[in-house]
């Protein structure tokens, strides 16, 4: 099963690489970037309002695939890597949930 993931790991590696390489964003950045763009497309798709939890849920899907993605394929350099690039992902569509759960 290891043989079927290995190339679609290394795969989705070299594309995130040759984002940062292509914009020269941090990856940091990119996370920022990814939540948000996963949080409102998310919701224009599933005609949810953002202060419906369906894309701030889908946004935590794709940030905790994205790092086991990067587990599996070895790219942690330290412990709390994941955890940052997690909270990056989720502060802003988290934001903006809050902000539009409050102006009901």
């Amino acid at each position: 099963m290891r043989e079927f993931f290995d190339p679609l790991i290394a795969g989705y590696g070299s594309a995130k690489a040759w984002l940062v390489s292509y914009t020269g964003a941090a990856e940091d950045l990119l996370h920022v970037h990814a939540g948000l763009l996963i949080f409102v497309v998310s919701a224009l798709i599933l005609k949810k309002k953002m202060r419906s939890p369906g894309p701030l849920a889908l946004v935590a899907a794709f940030a905790l695939l994205n790092e086991v993605i990067d587990h599996l394929a070895g790219g942690q350099r330290d412990s709390l890597e994941p955890y940052v690039d997690f909270a990056n992902t989720m502060f802003w569509p988290t934001v903006l949930f809050l902000v539009a759960r409050r102006w009901r």
